[in-house]
């Protein structure tokens, strides 16, 4: 229990808009240092059980952590309230960095819906209604990878950057582009 609530912990710090702005105004080639600090502790953490548990409670305690990240990370990524591309870089960076730490921990773990979601982030919002799209048509009664909820969120992220411009200008049409989008978005996400 004590390592999920530190990972959930981390992660919340990490995608506050205090603590780590996601509005960047050029390319950042190092990870959060929450990240790399979260890092430090599952490492701390898993070599502390390691030496005083056995391979039963070892795999129980590690079995899920993935899983934890890569869900906190895409539902809650409307904590981040406003992205940029460069931002997204600094995201996808993050997203990377824990995965590859995590391989050192729990077996074939990998962060790819976070990576995909974010990836839709890059592609814009019309990648992301599009996506939407695919997913209903292939209709392959499989969950989906996404929530209407989710890609609602992401469409927002998008237009976060001109949202919060000051030209009033700017944000109108954003808010436009983005009523429309979501629009779009929940005739895909809810038809039958």
């Amino acid at each position: 229990m004590e390592i999920r609530c530190q990972i959930i912990h981390s992660l919340a710090i990490a995608l506050s808009p205090e603590s780590a702005p996601y509005l960047l105004e050029q390319v950042v080639n190092d990870p959060d240092p929450r990240i790399l600090s979260l890092n430090a502790d599952l490492v701390s953490y898993d070599e502390t059980i390691t030496n005083f548990l056995r391979e039963k409670e070892i795999s129980f305690i590690r079995t899920g952590l993935g899983l934890l990240i890569d869900t906190f990370l895409v539902s809650n990524a409307g904590m981040v309230k406003a992205m940029n591309a460069h931002g997204c870089g600094r995201m996808q960076l993050n997203i990377l960095v824990l995965q590859q730490n995590l391989k050192n921990i729990e077996t074939n773990v990998n962060l790819d819906r976070a990576g995909k979601f974010f990836d839709l982030f890059t592609a814009g919002p019309d990648a992301i209604v599009k996506h939407a799209k695919e997913e209903k048509e292939s209709g392959n009664g499989a969950k989906e990878l996404f929530s209407f909820e989710e890609l609602k969120m992401l469409v927002e992220l998008c237009y976060s950057e001109q949202l919060a411009s000051p030209e009033r200008g700017i944000s109108t049409v954003a808010k436009r582009g983005m009523g429309e989008h979501s629009l779009q978005l929940s005739e895909y996400m809810w038809e039958s």
